[in-house]
C-alpha cells in the first residue's frame, strides 16, 4: 500500500481552535446547576473530553427525556457561543494552521471538517470573519453531530467525512486532540492519525489506539510521510 495520503480530515474543537478552556468551562458551570456531579478528572476525560453532548448529558445527568436532551442541548451551545465571542485569544485558528491550510489548497488535497459540534456552532464559526474557513472548506462537506449516528469513538463521524470528500478513510490523515477522537479515526481505518495540542506526546494515545505524531500547533507539521507540500 503507498504511504500517500489522499485526503485529510480534521476535528474541530480542541484541534483547529483551543477552545477546550471554553467547552469546559461551560459544562464545569452547567452540569452541576442541573443536579449533576462531575467526579474526578478521569471520569472528566474519558466523558466530556471529545465526546458528544448526549453522551455527556445522559453520563452526568439522569432521567433526561428527548425534549430535556434537545433542550440543555440548545442552552449548553449557546452559552459556550457566547463565552467564543468575549474571547479573542481562544477563538482564532491554532498557530500555523492557516499556512498549513494554504498548502494543503495549492496542491489541491481533498479535506473537510470531522466535528462533535452540533450544526448552530458549525454555522457560528463558519460565520465569523476572525477564522475564515470558508476560505478552505465547504461547508456542505463538514461532518457535524445531526444526532442520527453515534458519535466519537465510534468511526462514523471520519467513514462520513471520508465519503463527502470522495477518499476512502484507509487514504486519510486525520488531526485530533482527544481520546474518543483518536480511538474513532482509528476504527475508521484512517491511513495517518496526528495528535495536537499543548504539550502533546504519542504515549498519552497508546491505550486508545495510538497515534503516528503528536505535535504542539501547526508550525511543526509542516511536513509529514505521505504528505507532498
Amino acid at each position: 500500500m503507498s504511504d500517500k495520503v489522499r485526503g485529510v480530515l480534521f476535528d474541530f474543537n480542541g484541534t483547529m481552535m483551543y477552545d477546550s478552556p471554553i467547552h469546559e468551562s461551560v459544562w464545569l458551570d452547567f452540569i452541576p446547576e442541573h443536579g449533576g456531579v462531575i467526579g474526578s478528572p478521569e471520569e472528566y476525560a474519558k466523558h466530556i473530553f471529545g465526546c458528544s453532548n448526549r453522551h455527556i448529558l445522559t453520563h452526568f445527568l439522569s432521567g433526561l427525556s428527548e425534549e430535556d436532551i434537545a433542550r440543555y442541548t440548545y442552552e449548553k451551545e449557546a452559552e459556550y457561543r457566547r463565552r467564543c465571542a468575549l474571547d479573542d485569544k481562544v477563538f482564532r485558528l491554532v498557530d500555523g494552521l492557516t499556512e498549513f491550510l494554504d498548502a494543503l489548497k495549492a496542491k489541491a488535497y481533498p479535506m473537510t471538517i470531522a466535528t462533535g459540534s452540533e450544526r448552530l456552532n458549525v454555522e457560528f464559526y463558519f460565520s465569523s470573519p476572525k477564522l475564515g474557513l470558508k476560505r478552505w472548506f465547504d461547508f456542505d462537506k463538514v461532518v457535524y453531530d445531526d444526532d442520527t449516528f453515534p458519535g466519537k469513538p465510534a468511526p462514523d463521524v471520519y467513514l462520513k467525512a471520508a465519503a463527502k470528500i470522495g477518499i476512502d478513510c484507509r487514504d486519510c490523515i486525520v488531526f485530533e486532540d482527544s481520546f474518543s477522537g483518536v480511538r474513532s479515526a482509528r476504527a475508521a481505518g484512517a491511513k495517518y492519525v496526528v495528535a495536537l495540542g499543548k504539550g502533546a506526546r504519542k504515549e498519552k494515545f497508546d491505550e486508545f489506539g495510538g497515534v503516528d505524531a503528536a505535535v504542539e500547533d501547526f508550525r511543526d507539521f509542516m511536513s509529514f510521510p505521505g504528505l507532498e507540500l
